[in-house]
């Protein structure tokens, strides 16, 4: 006897929980990177290093991601996410708080990296993996909220950090942001973070326990043959070398266009609040409407931030402006990436396939800023920064635009 189809609001009363777990994960996902641009300058200060040996830390997050994101999806999708996330939380945190040690010595800095790029390389996987198997109607929504926990971290970060630095020092910054983000993370994750028993998203009503290997979409192989695939792998880069050279660079840009520290890290914290709304908007959309579209525009509308920094440099209402779009339209684009890779590659090796889609994107996370940052040594200027992202935002759109229409992998199984 089947049981009743279960509705957006039956999976939301289930699974919140895990919801608010995975997007605490997420949050410390991005909390390395979100505390960066406060402390460029007070390290460049201290120490003497110049701001691309500075960035060359965040870029060994992608360099791990690339080298290993692949790998670690694939164990994930065969040991599960709660064993391997905890252990995950209590590293990164660990290595964050190591960053309050580092002397002088390169090597340190790119040692306590290296571990955080491991750690930071798998984590959004195990948060998002989860939520993908917990919801099917409510898919866009959740997988919207739990991918907001970055924009938590870039909300509270920027001032915090801010403080902790101008009250204390730096290095005292690195270590109770990681103290803070581990008591609440790590709790929530023991408590909260388990797939959902007997369910999974090709037969939550019959509420029986499904092998990976039974579930509707791509083998690995299939996927990485697959157009769609690379089309996916492809926009993630292009639109995050520019857009995350540009965000986590984004107080020593604004402090390049004249606003003071302080001015500049307020206008850099409405990043965070204006990344959540978009995300959350989008999410409710793509549960609704075609994810690609959505993606293309938000991706578009990217030009707002460079195009704003631009023409009206030192204005504090368009700086204001800019970041807000940028915001908006960069958070919607996370969820429709995790969306779109979900309903065109489907659920077989979802940890696997999102993990290598990550790791591409890595390539445009680190080399983006570390690339920004080498042009601001050789000129002084980040105008070239922002005039190279208006082009890559543009083919990034297109890229989406070209994507097809979801594929039914259940119907193609049974026809087979």
């Amino acid at each position: 006897m089947n049981a009743t189809p279960p509705t957006a609001a039956a999976e939301w009363r289930r699974h919140w929980p895990l919801v608010a777990a995975s997007t605490s994960g997420m949050s410390l996902a991005a909390l390395s990177t979100s505390a960066f641009g406060v402390m460029v300058v007070p390290i460049e200060q201290d120490i003497g290093w110049t701001r691309a040996q500075i960035s060359s830390g965040p870029m060994l997050i992608s360099v791990m991601t690339v080298c290993f994101g692949t790998l670690l999806g694939f164990v994930v999708d065969k040991v599960g996410p709660r064993l391997i996330a905890l252990g995950n939380v209590t590293l990164l945190c660990g290595a964050t708080a190591l960053l309050s040690q580092i002397e002088s010595e390169i090597w340190q800095w790119w040692a306590t990296w290296i571990v955080i790029g491991l750690c930071s390389a798998i984590l959004p996987t195990l948060c998002v993996m989860p939520t993908t198997r917990a919801f099917n109607l409510g898919r866009g929504l959740a997988m919207a909220i739990v991918l907001s926990g970055s924009g938590i971290s870039s909300f509270i970060v920027p001032n915090l950090g801010n403080w902790l630095v101008e009250e204390y020092s730096w290095r005292h910054a690195y270590l109770y942001l990681a103290a803070i983000w581990y008591a609440v993370v790590f709790t929530l994750m023991l408590l909260f973070l388990r797939l959902p028993r007997g369910e999974t998203t090709a037969a939550v009503a019959e509420q029986k326990q499904v092998p990976a290997e039974e579930l509707p979409g791509l083998t690995a192989r299939e996927a990485f043959t697959s157009a769609v695939f690379y089309k996916l792998a492809f926009a993630a880069v292009i639109a995050n070398f520019v857009g995350i050279a540009i965000i986590l660079n984004l107080i020593p840009i604004l402090r390049w266009t004249e606003l003071s520290p302080a001015t500049a890290a307020q206008v850099a914290s409405l990043i965070g609040i204006f990344t959540i709304a978009g995300r959350l908007i989008s999410g409710g959309l793509i549960d609704r409407f075609d994810a690609r579209i959505i993606a293309a525009a938000a991706t578009l509308l990217m030009f707002a931030m460079p195009g704003m920094l631009l023409l009206f440099p030192g204005n504090v209402a368009t700086s204001i402006a800019g970041v807000a779009i940028a915001g908006m339209m960069g958070g919607a684009q996370t969820p429709c990436l995790a969306y779109l890779a979900s309903r065109h590659l489907g659920q077989r090796a979802y940890a696997t396939l999102y993990a290598t889609i990550m790791a591409a994107m890595s390539l445009g996370v680190g080399l983006g800023p570390l690339m920004a940052n080498f042009v601001y040594d050789q000129t002084q200027s980040y105008n070239l920064v922002l005039w190279a992202a208006l082009p890559m935002f543009a083919i990034g759109a297109l890229l989406f635009m070209s994507l097809g229409p979801y594929p039914d992998f259940e119907k193609k199984e049974k026809d087979s």
